[in-house]
């Protein structure tokens, strides 16, 4: 399959979004204009972004209503391949895609103690969050991890073929602000 058209997910972008903000700004600062991003109305104006199409997504990345948002703005953008830069991906969402893991963090901090939230909201969100990383480590194309020990604890966890993981470490920059 030919891959014309490439949508990236670029929610996160900018370094109010801390880690995972820099890696997306960093990533779409290494990229062709013909790429198509999907942002919050935020970046409207955004000079960095200026030259690239949009599509804005008002919703927070682990709401329900950005499942469906999402969804909607990925039909609308009719991408050959999308590049989610984090774990949310739609959960309905079948093209093809590529997601970076940055970290299981909460798989691994999932108890009471890690809260101050109500404990049933608490379960519902760590349900929902578990749902939507085994959804996309199962459904990509590829996963883009950090580290070789997050490729390991991935393959390991969710009995990934090690082959669809790759490694990029994050936190090259030329840029220190």
């Amino acid at each position: 399959m030919i891959i014309t058209r490439i949508c990236i997910d670029a929610r996160f972008w900018g370094i109010k979004h801390t880690g995972i903000g820099r890696y997306v700004e960093n990533l779409i600062d290494n990229l062709p204009s013909d790429v198509v991003l999907i942002v919050h109305p935020d970046q409207k104006n955004e000079p960095k972004l200026a030259r690239f199409k949009k599509y804005y997504a008002k919703y927070h990345p682990y709401s329900v209503l950005a499942q469906f948002e999402m969804l909607i703005l990925l039909i609308k953008a009719k991408p050959d391949l999308v590049h989610f830069t984090h774990f949310s991906v739609p959960i309905l969402w079948r093209g093809r895609f590529v997601v970076t893991i940055h970290d299981l963090i909460k798989h691994y901090s999932a108890d009471l103690s890690s809260t101050t939230r109500n404990p049933l909201v608490y379960l519902a969100k760590q349900i929902g969050y578990r749902i939507s990383v085994w959804n996309a480590v199962k459904f990509s194309q590829k996963i883009i991890v950090p580290a070789n020990y997050w490729k390991k604890e991935i393959s390991q966890k969710f009995n990934i073929n090690p082959n669809k993981i790759s490694v990029t470490y994050e936190g090259v920059s030329d840029n220190f602000k």
